[in-house]
């Protein structure tokens, strides 16, 4: 009998307290969403603070407090409870975003990309979680990777400007200007005033082959913004997209005299004077270009081509690893050292440049067949026979497509 007091004791205290608490949740639960509803995140967080005390298996309280942390403007603070959200429960797929969120911010851009994979891996219908890794996989240069998560996000966030100004810019690195010049196009019908892209489409225009829509697009932002240098430079653009080379270099140098700092400006003059056969100011524009904006990773690869055509190949193998460094999707920089560093007989470096250039662009043939003469020399003749072969494949591909558009237009 003695022991049986005990016992009844034992159990109806540990009741008491699995009472108490389950009571002390539901209130804080009921403070922490008025606190919320009320805008006030610092009390919020302190209620979820004391939840995770009571509940510390809850993923959901961890992945609130970081949530609540971020929002306060400490982020660094957030990722430790995003983190532990991820370890209570891995197939939380609203933790994994918000732990990828966080890492991108905090710098971390590897660690954040891998998160915001698995968080779109769990919830593939979230488009807004596709929305943001495309982003991040576009701002990283990664643009053949941010296309397809941005077009799938693009399906269910029709409506998003932000989503389609992305989505060119991506297409725009890859030289896909066409898809560029639509995407922009519906990012201008749900924002017009936004003349930042507007300048990018009229950009996706010239490059797409109608310069005069272009210039219209950049006449049309100087309507309002007569002080805008940067689409002055871009009149120039326009004018070597139309070939009127002459009418180029005055508009450039002009505005080089105004503005002697405009490394893009440079630039687009150094082409203007390398279409007209002027190697010599093409190369001091465009080495002013990369000396003013050393990340301008177009100025670095035209700088080469001069080089190359000056017959400098040295200088053209060096502007080149700059071109490829500051973007290194660059796909026609990766096979251009390719060509030259073969040419060169640096086989070694020669097969790595092509490696790159194949892995970003597998549809070009003439890419394929260098690398399997390359890997032939080498002795790989596995890897030779292999690069061979999809050259053969990607070239018949090419000759069906001719003749099946020869066909089409045949009369009937």
């Amino acid at each position: 009998m003695s022991k049986l007091p005990g016992g009844v004791i034992v159990t109806v205290f540990t009741l008491s307290l699995a009472a108490q608490d389950s009571g002390s949740i539901a209130q804080l639960e009921a403070a922490a969403q008025k606190h919320l509803a009320e805008k006030d995140a610092n009390a919020a967080l302190a209620d979820y603070e004391k939840l995770a005390q009571l509940a510390p298996k809850s993923a959901a309280y961890q992945d609130q407090i970081g949530f609540l942390l971020a929002a306060t403007n400490r982020g660094s603070d957030a990722i430790p409870h995003f983190q532990q959200a991820t370890e209570l429960n891995p197939r939380s797929a609203q933790a994994w975003y918000h732990l990828g969120v966080a890492l991108w911010l905090a710098e971390r851009k590897d660690e954040g990309v891998a998160a915001m994979r698995r968080a779109v891996a769990l919830a593939p219908d979230r488009a807004d979680y596709r929305f943001r890794l495309g982003s991040a996989y576009a701002d990283s240069g990664r643009s053949a990777e941010a296309i397809p998560e941005l077009t799938k996000a693009s399906k269910q966030l029709k409506g998003n400007a932000a989503l389609w100004e992305a989505l060119g810019l991506a297409y725009q690195r890859q030289r896909r200007f066409e898809e560029a010049r639509d995407a922009y196009r519906q990012a201008l019908a749900l924002d017009p005033k936004n003349t930042a892209v507007r300048n990018s489409y009229g950009q996706a225009l010239v490059n797409s082959g109608d310069p005069d829509a272009g210039l219209r697009e950049f006449r049309r932002i100087l309507e309002s913004e007569p002080d805008n240098v940067h689409v002055q430079v871009n009149i120039g653009y326009a004018y070597i997209g139309a070939g009127k080379y002459a009418e180029a270099i005055k508009q450039l140098s002009a505005l080089i005299r105004a503005h002697p700092e405009l490394a893009s400006a440079h630039y687009d003059l150094g082409v203007a004077y390398k279409q007209s056969d002027n190697l010599p100011s093409a190369k001091a524009e465009l080495e002013k270009a990369v000396e003013l904006e050393p990340a301008l990773a177009e100025a670095h690869f035209t700088l080469a081509m001069t080089d190359a055509d000056m017959g400098e190949m040295e200088k053209a193998v060096e502007q080149l690893r700059a071109a490829v460094e500051q973007r290194p999707d660059y796909v026609d920089a990766w096979f251009r050292l390719g060509s030259i560093l073969k040419d060169q007989g640096d086989v070694d470096n020669a097969i790595d440049a092509l490696r790159h250039a194949v892995a970003l662009d597998a549809t070009d043939a003439g890419a394929f067949n260098n690398l399997g003469l390359l890997l032939r020399k080498k002795g790989d003749a596995e890897g030779a026979r292999a690069a061979f072969d999809k050259a053969a494949e990607l070239r018949k591909a090419e000759e069906q497509r001719k003749e099946n558009n020869l066909r089409a237009g045949a009369p009937k």
